[in-house]
């Protein structure tokens, strides 16, 4: 029997893809094994929204060509959509474009059968298609399932590649979304993460559907007690909007909503469709209305037109807004973007001001977490070590907690509430109530 194995870089959306061709995999009789074991066929599902991914992404195939000289190295995801012509040169024997991984399964035989030397199947990702089913995806972590939605971007943020590598809008009917998530909760999951490339966007092409109605259907499946969002966009969020979600009772409180900037001028060079005060509107709307909701947030340093007062603005509206965690990243020029026409900042003015963002976003998200000690918590078990589980809370914290005893209970996907005793600016630690 062949093996194979899936190397994933990149976004939750990359994350479902590559589920969904191990599924496919394991259909045609091949046998999973994990990197980096040795295997006759290796998927590399690459990303390329830095330079940073496109490094990794080369590193991998590298890698598996250094485990197995005989394997076939499969390439597929945004790098190669946006270089297919270098993924020959980094050891690449198949290479599919995005579109394409829907048809693995045809194309891996065709060429095992055909023995050819290599195949490249890159198509023009910009043309319009409807959103092209895949297999369900079936094997998860082992709480919690990613269902993608939707597929593309219309935004075209003046730094971002993935509009050019991922194409335009394209929904996932209702029913097939509904049908995978039946499929998991039949299959013990019990947490539900929707995903896509740009989540808000999710039935802009359909009639009559959005993502609320993708909530509604996934609320009333018997099994799936939480439904998390992968991202929202703050300029969605309303009272509307927040009346509609309160509906739903399996919605977590958690919601990650990029900012990438805190100055109203480099929002608008970078073509964000949202300004500083909209973005607060959102924060404080959700505090309001949901009091244990938790937010986490991307934030770009160093974008070309950034100066050191907008840097600042930045650091106060992470100091306002309060973020659980800010993930930060510098400046990347990606080619083909407006962007790349702009000189860009000295890297060691990029380098310090990341340095300056991530000390007080690190200093804020301490704080946060330190105001949850003496509360409890209900967490979701996913991992149990001697003397500890790990799960996390409805508003996405990671929480390890502390067993009185050792047993040989499993406590895995099952729900239990914590006591709180401890905090750093990552995770919480307690006891669990038993």
């Amino acid at each position: 029997m062949k093996t194979y194995s899936i190397i994933t870089l990149g976004c939750k959306v990359n994350q479902y893809e590559s589920s969904s061709i191990a599924a496919s995999f394991d259909a045609m009789g091949f046998e999973y094994k994990k990197f980096p074991d040795i295997c006759d066929i290796y998927v590399v599902n690459t990303c390329t929204v830095t330079n940073m991914s496109d490094r990794k992404s080369r590193q991998m195939m590298h890698k598996a060509r250094s485990l197995n000289p005989d394997c076939v190295i499969i390439a597929t995801g945004c790098l190669v959509q946006n270089k297919p012509e270098d993924m020959k040169a980094n050891g690449a024997d198949i290479i599919l474009g995005n579109n394409e991984k829907p048809y693995i399964e045809d194309i891996v035989n065709n060429y095992l059968n055909n023995k050819e030397d290599s195949l490249i199947s890159v198509s023009d990702i910009s043309r319009y298609k409807p959103y092209t089913n895949t297999r369900f995806a079936d094997r998860w972590e082992r709480t919690r399932g990613y269902i993608k939605i939707q597929d593309g971007c219309d935004n075209f943020c003046s730094y971002c590649i993935i509009p050019y590598v991922r194409g335009r809008v394209r929904s996932r009917e209702l029913t097939d979304i509904t049908k995978e998530a039946e499929f998991m909760a039949s299959n013990g999951i019990k947490e539900v993460v929707l995903t896509g490339i740009h989540l808000n966007s999710y039935g802009k092409d359909l009639n009559e559907v959005s993502l609320i109605n993708v909530i509604s259907a996934l609320n009333d499946i018997k099994g799936i007690r939480r439904i998390r969002l992968g991202s929202l966009e703050p300029n969605v969020v309303d009272e509307e909007f927040i009346n509609e979600i309160l509906k739903y009772p399996k919605l977590c409180p958690h919601f990650h909503m990029s900012l990438q900037s805190g100055s109203d001028n480099v929002l608008k060079d970078m073509n964000r469709r949202y300004d500083s005060r909209i973005y607060l509107k959102a924060v404080k709307l959700l505090r309001d209305n949901l009091p244990d909701v938790e937010l986490t947030t991307d934030i770009i340093v160093g974008y070309p037109t950034e100066t050191e007062e907008d840097f600042l603005m930045s650091i106060n509206l992470v100091t306002k807004a309060e973020f659980l965690k800010t993930h930060v990243f510098k400046f990347s020029k990606r080619k083909g973007t407006k962007a790349e026409k702009l000189k860009p900042l000295n890297s060691m003015i990029l380098n310090e001001r990341s340095d300056r963002l991530i000390s007080v976003a690190d200093k804020t998200a301490y704080l946060k977490m330190s105001s949850y000690i003496g509360k409890t918590l209900e967490i979701l078990v996913e991992e149990q070590k001697q003397g500890y589980v790990i799960g996390h809370s409805r508003n996405y914290i990671k929480v390890q907690a502390h067993l009185k005893k050792e047993t040989n209970t499993s406590y895995i996907n099952n729900f239990y509430k914590v006591l709180i005793t401890k905090a750093d600016k990552n995770n919480l630690y307690g006891n669990l109530v038993e």
